[in-house]
């Protein structure tokens, strides 16, 4: 079987939404291009040309589509079997339905120029496998420009490219600039890390310190005790140097963790690999019987490792080359926050 008659099947082989479960309803995007028995990416094209006008937005911000104006949109004199029968993999018939892709690319690069002479840092780049712009811009001191304001500066081409995803305001690289911006604010969040026994879930926090993400303050930095008959391997010690004789005065992490939860407050927790770090905490928490909190949320915790990898346009998991204590750790991993405002090298040479 040929690949083009793959997607026609996949095509005519979806469910259509019946009128009758439609009728007077809105659909999203997916449900849309079903209901007009096209490939996703061509019902983009209706809206970047102005042909399908959305009704509105889900809560969480998806496009809606009345089914009036998807019928009355399917009455349009296109080539419709063409576009129905496209394959997914070799540019799509209706590619400049809305106009050529260099008149785009003028009013992206337009737009782009115009943000940089009023003093913004901003840059665009195109991927060709998904014809799609993405226009990035460094946050201001302030914070902004923001996705709304550099909307209206738009050419109505543009605005509607926005809506049909073919062009991004803030993809990957400026969305990490801009949340590293508001995690820097005062009050917003701090940065934990903790030394531990071991890799397992087993193991026990040995050391637990936070920093301030605003100005780097320390906020709590203390050994643990792991518990009655609990060692630290030998490994574990080559790595963060901490040893038994060290912690043979520290206090229990039941009592220390009210202490953690005091310091860091309503704050986000950011820490190089949080999946790590609270595992170990709520881990060790639940072992002794105690409550850990707020550290057991998973939307308390966010990954500098992960907006790292973004930062950079990669999918690595990177190490932070820190000084594997818990202070050292926790400062290495908020300068490397610092870092994620300015904009990466690599963004300054377009491919």
């Amino acid at each position: 079987m040929q690949p083009h008659q793959t997607d026609i099947q996949a095509t005519a082989s979806v469910p259509t939404p019946s009128r009758a479960r439609t009728e007077g309803r809105s659909l999203g995007p997916e449900q849309a291009a079903r209901y007009l028995r096209l490939h996703r990416r061509e019902l983009s094209y209706l809206v970047e040309a102005g042909l399908l006008i959305p009704v509105g937005r889900s809560f969480a911000g998806t496009l809606r589509f009345a089914v009036s104006v998807l019928d009355a949109v399917a009455g349009q004199p296109l080539d419709w079997t063409v576009a129905r029968s496209a394959e997914a993999r070799r540019p799509s018939p209706w590619m400049e339905l809305a106009g050529s892709a260099s008149e785009r690319a003028c009013m992206v690069n337009d737009v782009t120029a115009a943000l940089c002479a009023a003093g913004v840092d901003a840059w665009a780049r195109y991927s060709a496998a998904a014809d799609r712009w993405i226009l990035d811009w460094a946050p201001a001191h302030g914070g902004g420009p923001g996705r709304e304001e550099v909307r209206a500066l738009l050419p109505p081409r543009l605005v509607r490219a926005v809506d049909a995803q073919r062009l991004v305001l803030l993809g990957p690289v400026g969305q990490t600039m801009h949340w590293a911006h508001d995690m820097l604010q005062p009050g917003v969040a701090c940065v934990l890390d903790v030394e531990t026994t071991g890799l397992s879930p087993t193991d026990r926090v040995i050391e637990v310190a936070a920093v301030d993400a605003h100005d780097g303050s320390v906020l709590i930095d203390t050994l643990v005790h792991p518990g009655p008959g609990i060692a630290i391997p030998a490994g574990a010690t080559r790595v963060h140097g901490i040893t038994e004789t060290m912690v043979a005065g520290a206090r229990s992490w039941s009592i220390v963790l009210p202490e953690v939860l005091a310091a860091v407050g309503s704050r986000v927790l950011l820490a190089y690999n949080s999946d790590f770090d609270r595992r170990m905490s709520v881990g060790h928490a639940r072992a002794l019987g105690a409550d850990p909190g707020r550290l057991h949320l998973a939307q308390s915790w966010q990954c500098l490792m992960k907006r790292r990898s973004m930062w950079l346009g990669t999918t690595a998991r990177l190490r932070l080359g820190g000084r594997h204590r818990a202070l050292g750790d926790a400062a290495a991993a908020r300068e490397l926050l610092l870092s994620l405002r300015a904009r990466p090298a690599h963004t300054r040479s377009r491919p």
